[in-house]
């Protein structure tokens, strides 16, 4: 037996909570299915927005139909479209835009996919998008927000959440560092959607610091060893995370900010 924060574990018993409990990297490069997926997802609405509104642009598109109908706004969100929380992280404002949003995801999936599994890239993507969504009204209620930079910004927050965490912080992923330089461009050029940001870094790196803080907790690996239903309990929490921000965002920061054009 060996000393432990509270009680004793056994070494055995250890062990064999962490070979069940998955150990999670940033280091390998194998298998990608789910980022792949939501590039092609996010490439597709751009095709099916372009179809039917004629918009091309290749940068600062317009506000179309589309966008009007399903881009964030916190009067409409207010009134009851909470689906805007999710659809406006799929469209974006010309080519550029989602061009380089997706190559970003790309870059980042690459690291995270393989070493997570994309079930827990895709609980990750989905709380950085509703972070995103919650940034973006806190600061801009009253601009049609889309796109999915808040969501790349909080799997970059993951990345260096989990480089720390897995004691990984010495390979330079460059991760920070982009995240420090978009960060000075959202706040030095109109337009971009500094909140959206913000809110999607601080949500992805929350949610990365809950899968990794089990990871590393001896305590869970001890507990996951006896009991097969508590291996999902990060991934229970980080749910719960998600929720918990579309609740905020729909009964506290939607209605905070009254729409004076309407």
């Amino acid at each position: 037996m060996v000393s432990a924060a509270v009680g004793f574990q056994c070494p055995d018993c250890v062990r064999a909570g962490m070979r069940q409990t998955r150990q999670w990297s940033v280091a390998r490069r194998t298998g990608m299915v789910v980022t792949p997926a939501l590039i092609g997802v996010n490439v597709l609405v751009w095709f099916v927005v372009a179809a039917a509104t004629g918009d091309v642009s290749l940068w600062g598109g317009q506000v179309t139909s589309i966008h009007y109908d399903y881009a964030l706004f916190g009067r409409f969100v207010d009134g009851g479209d909470s689906y805007r929380l999710v659809t406006s992280g799929f469209l974006h404002y010309g080519l550029l835009h989602l061009g380089m949003n997706m190559l970003v995801l790309w870059w980042l999936g690459r690291m995270l996919e393989p070493g997570i599994g994309g079930a827990r890239l895709l609980l990750l993507y989905g709380v950085s998008l509703l972070g995103g969504s919650l940034g973006a009204l806190a600061l801009d209620p009253n601009v049609f927000t889309a796109g999915a930079s808040g969501t790349v910004f909080g799997l970059g927050g993951a990345i260096v959440v989990a480089e720390r965490a897995s004691r990984a912080g010495r390979q330079n992923s460059g991760v920070l560092g982009f995240l420090v330089i978009n960060i000075i461009i959202s706040l030095s050029i109109p337009g971009i959607s500094l909140g959206g940001h913000i809110g999607g870094l601080l949500l992805g790196a929350l949610a990365a610091g809950v899968l990794w803080g089990f990871r590393n907790w001896p305590g869970f690996a001890r507990l996951a060893a006896v009991s097969a239903p508590l291996r999902v309990l990060p991934e229970v929490v980080v749910l719960a995370l998600g929720a918990g921000t579309i609740w905020l965002t729909l009964t506290v920061v939607a209605p905070r900010w009254p729409n004076p054009f309407f």
